[in-house]
């Protein structure tokens, strides 16, 4: 259970910091926003500022303090200059409908008392959303529209969210930086590294091996070797390269290794021997030297900017692989995750530590904020190709030329999603079961 709440509350967090950076873009622009709301709808109660004018007030018979109308299951208390809204509209019996019957709204169709952005909260937590007056190319006369600025203007605002989900990469990996990294201390950090929890860590071990065959697992830390047939106290490794040169001392002999895992710990019996795969004395594990290394505020965000840059790059190597094995008709090698396997990795990172959430957290926005610069209608690239080929054009594309490729492309990629969800189903199948009886019990 506490895995789906983390995954919901990861993806609200991911989805809302997009949608913030369109919004925070179209209100400098001075653009109309309709409504910014966390989660999708139905909503459930929403607040927006009115612009009260006194004089047409009181010709309604309402006041600037209080004012109560009921339209449908559209229900609007006044308080003071703020809107309290409950519930979801019907359509054509909002307070705007009526304001139209009234003769309130202006000649370009705007109500003076609809006021500012509704800032909502809806059933379904799963991120957030907004919408900008003129979204669709309609409005183009209206000052206030989106459809009615420049291209450049609706660039910035098309590209914003993508801009925020990386600057949020930057954010959390530079936290973590501060916070500390468990990280290989081989070669030697940055001098103003600070240095904390050295120890000795499992990174690979080789099937077949005494390791393997003993239990030892990624991960594990090897805090201690002895030797079994003898009773004197277990000696503590001081680096890996301590623990290499006992191996290969103890060849043929049983040792005893005290490892933790989970912060438990527990003692192994193990016989290092000559490998055949390398031909050296050993167990077979791959180990290194790790600590946890923190960095002052003003080491850790250079190098926060710098680790999404090599992230993203990785992201987008992984993003052409996957594209020229679909057009040459090969596998695709690369792992994909939907969002089952996002949810299972989220639980899993969670689980190996805060540290650890926030860099999975930030490796998952910089994935959403290059899927969304793709030229893929339907998603931001996909806008700003339509802005740019307007551009060219010197004409915008038709509307419902436009609306019509967007939703074929929000359909092949809702099948894409149905797909890798069901490959996720594969994969993980038996942990979903798992988490399904832990809810129950």
């Amino acid at each position: 259970m506490i895995t789906l709440f983390i995954f919901l509350a990861v993806l609200s967090v991911l989805v809302f910091v997009h949608e913030f950076g369109h919004f925070f873009v179209a209100k400098k622009a001075r653009l109309r926003v309709d409504e910014f709301g966390i989660g999708f709808p139905p909503r459930l109660i929403g607040i927006r500022k009115k612009n009260v004018i006194l004089r047409e007030s009181r010709a309604c018979g309402t006041t600037k303090d209080t004012a109560h109308k009921r339209t449908g299951f559209f229900t609007a208390f006044r308080m003071t200059n703020w809107e309290v809204v409950w519930g979801h509209p019907v359509r054509g019996k909002t307070p705007e409908a009526s304001a139209d019957a009234l003769g309130h709204r202006t000649s370009n169709g705007v109500d003076p008392h609809a006021g500012g952005t509704l800032y909502s909260i809806n059933l379904f937590p799963f991120g957030g959303f907004v919408r900008i007056k003129g979204e669709s190319g309609n409005e183009r006369l209206d000052q206030d529209s989106f459809a009615s600025r420049g291209a450049g203007v609706r660039i910035m605002i098309a590209a914003a969210g993508v801009l925020m989900n990386a600057l949020l990469a930057v954010v959390l990996i530079a936290a973590g930086y501060r916070l500390g990294f468990p990280q290989a201390i081989s070669d030697q950090p940055s001098k103003y590294a600070q240095i904390s929890d050295q120890h000795i860590e499992v990174m690979g071990v080789l099937p077949d091996s005494p390791a393997a065959q003993s239990g030892l697992n990624v991960g594990d830390r090897i805090l201690a070797v002895g030797v079994a047939s003898e009773t004197a106290a277990l000696r503590e490794l001081q680096n890996s390269e301590d623990f290499r040169n006992v191996t290969k001392e103890l060849v043929g002999e049983s040792v005893t290794l005290v490892v933790e895992s989970d912060k438990v710990r527990r003692e192994i019996q193990v016989t290092p021997k000559i490998l055949e795969q390398t031909g050296k004395a050993g167990i077979g594990v791959a180990i290194v030297d790790a600590a946890i290394v923190r960095y002052p505020l003003w080491v850790a965000l250079p190098k926060a900017f710098e680790t999404v840059g090599i992230l993203a790059k990785t992201i987008v190597v992984a993003f052409a692989d996957i594209v020229r094995d679909a057009l040459l008709g090969r596998p695709v090698t690369a792992e994909l995750a939907g969002p089952v396997g996002i949810a299972v990795l989220t639980g899993q990172a969670a689980r190996m530590g805060f540290v650890f959430l926030l860099q999975f957290i930030a490796i998952l926005s910089i994935n959403l904020a290059i899927l969304n610069v793709l030229p893929i209608p339907a998603l931001d690239g996909g806008r700003i190709l339509f802005i740019l080929i307007e551009k060219l054009r010197r004409r915008p594309v038709a509307v419902k030329v436009e609306m019509m490729i967007q939703q074929i492309s929000f359909v092949l990629l809702l099948l894409l999603i149905i797909f890798v969800t069901y490959r996720d189903l594969g994969r993980y199948g038996g942990r979903i079961t798992e988490f399904f009886k832990n809810m129950v019990q």
